[in-house]
């Protein structure tokens, strides 16, 4: 879940209290990946082939952008806007790649809107490779051993946060407001956003936010309870968005 490009020599983040403040899960995103799964709704319409070309591409398997030859669709939601998806010609025919671009796309249809606010591509490449999120992107290594399985949906929330709230790629959260709810709570919600807080807080806390304010069946009581008692600051700051939450239903 390291984020494309750029923001990895970052230095903005939370000074000291990254070294003495604690965390909630030590296992990140990946201690419940039941908050959102392949049957929960989606806001996905329609794909489209459009045509073959030729882009510029983060590739983490040689770790730098590249022209790259792909397959380019465009995926409708519900509210009209449209993401165009860049499948790596690398998956040899258009059938092929519309399988990844129908995959994935539906699974980006399930975001909520206001994480799908500021996507405006999805490029889908093979290798045993972390997504990242930025520039208004979404990378996909389709062999990421850590999005296989039931964990696709919260990697693919995670990325979407730093690509839609990371104010480092432009995104709705206000840093000084939030490093302020940090510094008030004291504490983590993961061992990776401790140690990346400027880069990783974010998009490790959103993932939680959505479990407790629109999900809460899908996590135990003692995850529910372990994160409106650990990180009460950050929550009341992402509850006065007033996000748009939809396809998901959130009190």
């Amino acid at each position: 879940m390291i984020v494309v490009l750029g923001l990895l020599s970052c230095k903005v983040g939370f000074a000291s209290d990254a070294a003495t403040a604690s965390y909630l899960f030590s296992k990140n995103l990946y201690t419940d990946c039941d908050i959102v799964s392949k049957n929960d709704p989606t806001s996905f319409k329609s794909l489209v082939f459009v045509k073959k070309t030729s882009v510029e591409t983060f590739d983490r398997r040689i770790n730098k952008r590249k022209p790259t030859k792909v397959f380019r669709f465009n995926a409708t939601f519900e509210n009209a806007r449209k993401i165009k998806i860049h499948v790596n010609r690398e998956f040899k025919s258009e059938n092929k790649a519309e399988k990844q671009a129908l995959k994935y796309g539906k699974m980006v249809g399930q975001l909520p809107n206001f994480l799908r606010k500021n996507i405006k591509t999805v490029t889908i490449h093979k290798g045993n490779k972390p997504w990242g999120g930025g520039y208004n992107d979404i990378l996909i290594h389709t062999g990421d051993t850590g999005a296989k399985g039931k964990c696709g949906e919260e990697v693919m929330m995670h990325e979407s946060g730093h690509t839609s709230l990371d104010w480092a790629f432009g995104g709705s959260i206000k840093s000084t407001k939030w490093k302020k709810a940090a510094k008030a709570d004291n504490i983590f919600i993961s061992k990776y956003a401790q140690q990346f807080p400027g880069r990783e807080d974010v998009a490790e806390t959103i993932n939680w936010w959505i479990a407790v304010r629109c999900k809460p069946d899908t996590i135990s009581k003692l995850n529910y309870k372990k994160i409106l008692e650990g990180i009460p600051n950050r929550l009341k700051y992402l509850d006065e968005q007033n996000y748009d939450t939809y396809p998901l239903v959130c009190k």
